[in-house]
């Protein structure tokens, strides 16, 4: 009898608990009107005058962290708004123009508004990972940085090439992701992004070599760096970058999303006040 009572107790506690897993996970379900959180730490990669796009023997990788907000408008889109800290280098000893000796690095915010689309409803029960894409567009702020004698100086104050650039572009972002683990309230997602930049100054780097008669010793040397390799310096009006092709940067981030409201949470709440 009581071997009957324990295996009638334990069916009753199995029944309750999935009925309370079922409703808790109806709480957590990404329905229209959902807001999540999400942050991510990725590698990035900078294209642009210092690199060579296939070289990935020298990687010269960098970081990012990020913080983003979404709102799911239907089963298949949402708003996404993010602000980013990342930081970027490159060197030319690398490239085929190693004899110019130039070098950047560069730690720069950046922020973003565009959409997120998935590439199937939400609610298909029949696939268990559904990939995404994403667009946007923001601003970054560009602080390209160079390392001389132990010390790090900023270069774009010095006018290396005799302009004064725009620090504030626009940026257009484009990517897509994937979620690899989803949980009742928060998931993983593998996110892969390129950042194109409408500025070809991210390195500090694109056109001719400025004439540095008169300019303080330092900053000419920060300009044309062959002096440090044993090279005689450029001639003003001598090539330094490609101005044809404006700078980027890859991403590729681990991200971590958390579901802070759901609109049956919401209708929750206010029925029984909580």
């Amino acid at each position: 009898m009581r071997a009957v009572q324990s295996l009638a107790f334990l069916f009753l506690f199995l029944f309750i608990s999935s009925t309370t897993i079922a409703q808790r996970s109806r709480y957590w379900e990404d329905k229209p009107g959902t807001w999540l959180l999400s942050t991510g730490l990725g590698v990035t990669r900078y294209t642009g005058d210092l690199n060579e796009p296939g070289d990935l023997g020298h990687f010269q990788a960098g970081i990012a962290a990020n913080l983003a907000v979404s709102y799911r408008l239907s089963y298949q889109v949402s708003l996404r708004a993010e602000g980013q800290l990342y930081l970027i280098r490159g060197d030319q000893k690398y490239t085929r123009n190693f004899y110019n000796n130039l070098s950047f690095i560069s730690l720069n915010p950046d922020s973003w508004a565009g959409v997120q689309v998935d590439l199937w409803r939400v609610d298909d029960a029949h696939r268990a990972s559904i990939p995404y894409a994403l667009v946007g567009v923001g601003l970054t702020y560009m602080t390209p940085r160079a390392f001389y004698a132990g010390g790090l100086y900023s270069l774009a104050p010095m006018r290396t090439e005799g302009v004064d650039y725009n620090r504030l572009p626009l940026i257009v972002r484009y990517g897509i992701g994937v979620p690899l683990a989803v949980g009742d309230r928060t998931r993983l997602h593998l996110e892969g992004t390129y950042t194109h930049v409408n500025s070809d100054y991210l390195d500090d780097v694109s056109t001719v070599y400025a004439d540095q008669t008169g300019k303080d010793p330092f900053e000419a040397v920060l300009a044309d760096r062959r002096g440090e390799i044993g090279l005689p310096l450029n001639r003003p009006g001598e090539q330094r970058g490609n101005s044809t092709k404006n700078d980027g940067y890859f991403i590729v981030a681990a991200r971590l999303v958390y579901v802070l409201s759901t609109p049956q949470l919401r209708r929750y709440k206010r029925v029984f006040g909580r």
